[in-house]
């Protein structure tokens, strides 16, 4: 028996034990995209309701001490977005984008100006999807919405399905911007917890802040969608952890083998060991290292940049697990 083999065998007993079976996120169903497409399309006439429902998420004047609203707010949908982030707007569009919302502000001596913008997704996982594509890694954490970062002259923050940022004009004002993207936080109406897809993930080794939703181009292949993403480090190495979740085992079969098919293209040593009841194959990826892959159920769950079999194994496992005990059957 070959050493990959050995490596794999007891993942897959495990596996075909306890099949996993996924319920899609922002991605959704082909229902749930229908009906987000049918929504898009809504008369002209709702507008006003759209407008009501978006400028009630911004402070009221004299709400936010130190600050106040200069100007009137502007409002732009899926129809119009590339009016206002021109060249940035299809990255928005694949979140299930419905609308922004921007409005210019200023402190009350005038010394500093800030534009607000609030970005309303479909659902939570979209506006985690949003915000963890265009998440500053380095940069500190602050407390507002479910998760926010500060840089020099930005907070970007997201909660439900809202990704907000606030750009100042000037470096070096965080303590100002967080008072006023904390009057933002408060007007939402959504809470600020975490996606539940994400609590799949194996708490040993996981670095905060780096998981991802990826509603397409998983992996960086244009046909792998709705995955999640995190990175890890344990025992030295770094390495990452991914699932791909689908509606039924045809799409995740599909998948699997388009994932196989890209590392037999673009990869090297690809190996498939025979008997397997469950597809797996492992390869070596000139960017990741070291790949394992897996279709368990409707996922596609896997494994990059490890090479301690044992870890491998051990990890694997426990995702499978995660993701059958946290509500994804």
């Amino acid at each position: 028996m070959s050493r990959s083999h050995s490596v794999v065998q007891p993942l897959l007993v495990f596996l075909l034990a306890a099949v996993v079976l996924i319920s899609a996120g922002c991605s959704g169903s082909e229902q749930e995209r229908q009906a987000a497409a049918e929504k898009a399309s809504e008369p002209a006439g709702d507008s006003s309701r759209l407008a009501g429902e978006m400028t009630a998420l911004l402070p009221v004047q004299g709400e936010v001490e130190g600050w106040a609203l200069s100007g009137d707010p502007r409002i732009f949908v899926p129809d119009n977005l590339w009016e206002y982030i021109n060249g940035g707007a299809e990255g928005y569009l694949v979140y299930k984008f419905e609308a922004v919302i921007t409005a210019d502000c200023e402190t009350s001596d005038g010394s500093l100006q800030a534009v607000v913008d609030i970005y309303r997704m479909a659902d939570q996982l979209c506006g985690f999807g949003i915000y963890s594509a265009e998440r500053n890694s380095l940069a500190p954490r602050v407390d507002v919405g479910a998760e926010g970062y500060l840089t020099d002259n930005a907070l970007h923050f997201w909660q439900g399905p809202y990704y907000v940022k606030v750009t100042a004009f000037q470096t070096g004002k965080g303590d100002l911007l967080e008072v006023l993207a904390g009057a933002v936080s408060a007007r939402l109406d959504a809470p600020a917890g975490n996606p539940s897809q994400l609590a799949a993930f194996p708490e040993n080794g996981l670095q905060a802040g780096t998981q991802r939703y990826l509603a397409q181009d998983v992996l960086g292949h244009s046909e792998l969608k709705n995955g999640f993403i995190a990175d890890y480090e344990s025992g030295g190495s770094e390495f990452k952890l991914f699932f791909i979740l689908h509606d039924n085992l045809e799409q995740a079969a599909r998948s699997y083998r388009v994932y196989k098919e890209f590392m037999e293209k673009y990869g090297r040593n690809v190996e498939e060991p025979e008997g397997m009841e469950s597809p797996l194959f492992t390869a070596q990826d000139s960017y990741y290292g070291k790949v394992v892959a897996v279709q368990s159920g409707r996922a596609v769950i896997g494994i990059l940049g490890l090479d301690d079999p044992e870890q491998v194994n051990s990890y694997l496992q426990e995702l499978a697990r995660n993701l059958s005990s946290q509500g994804l059957v």
